[in-house]
């Protein structure tokens, strides 16, 4: 019997051509361009993931996002003062949490405790259904990366994730009419001793080629506030 496969996505996000997001303007709904992509040179992506769930919850411009180092006020203007120090370094879920509150009171998150990969996927899946937008911490043994989850893959008729589908900014753009550059499975690949899964056991693949076994480290969930920008 062949297992039938369902993909849940963020509301408000499509992939007409390139995957879009929708911003209310004053006559009606339009769609602009979501992913962003970082420089093979820095570590941005906590602060790219952060911004792009501004994109899609607060209806922060596009135009608005690429120029936010010369924002003069506003939240994007406290969002680089707060970010530009770690833009090389990388982020922490405590630091991405920082990030968001420069958008408040339209934006809030909140920090995951959850550690183990069943309950974390479970949670992105739970966030990703109540509208929310969830900023994943995947880790191997040489690499440590922020990623937007866009999506979950779930058997039909289900409610476990098999795997979470992510728009990461290390990637291109996905292809056109696809929402998402890169495939995180949640069964675990590689076995040690005594068949038990190694530390670094879940294939993360990207659109461009790229393989990783991982683990899954962190988990920001960034939800609407009291109103949109």
């Amino acid at each position: 019997m062949v297992m039938k496969l369902q993909h849940r996505f963020v509301a408000g996000v499509r992939a007409d051509t390139n995957v879009e997001y929708a911003i209310q303007g004053k006559r009606r709904l339009r769609f602009d361009d979501l992913h962003i992509q970082q420089s093979e040179l820095d570590g941005a992506c906590g602060i790219v993931c952060t911004v792009q769930s501004a994109m899609i919850l607060a209806g922060i411009r596009r135009n608005d996002a690429e120029e936010m180092s010369s924002a003069k006020t506003g939240p994007l203007h406290a969002l680089w003062a707060l970010a530009k120090s770690t833009y090389f370094e990388g982020t922490t879920d405590r630091q991405i949490e920082a990030f968001v509150g420069a958008f408040k009171p339209q934006l809030k998150s909140k920090v995951s405790t959850n550690r183990s990969t069943k309950d974390l996927s479970q949670e992105i899946a739970d966030a990703i259904d109540a509208g929310h937008v969830p900023i994943l911490a995947v880790e191997s043994r040489s690499w440590n990366h922020w990623t937007l989850v866009i999506g979950y893959e779930r058997e039909s008729g289900k409610s476990k994730p098999l795997a979470l589908l992510c728009l990461d900014a290390s990637n291109s753009c996905p292809p056109w009419g696809v929402l998402y550059n890169a495939r995180c499975a949640l069964q675990p690949s590689a076995y040690g001793k005594n068949r038990k899964p190694k530390k670094y056991s879940l294939r993360y693949s990207s659109a461009d080629g790229g393989l990783h076994h991982v683990r899954l480290h962190g988990l920001v969930i960034v939800t609407q506030g009291l109103s949109a920008v």
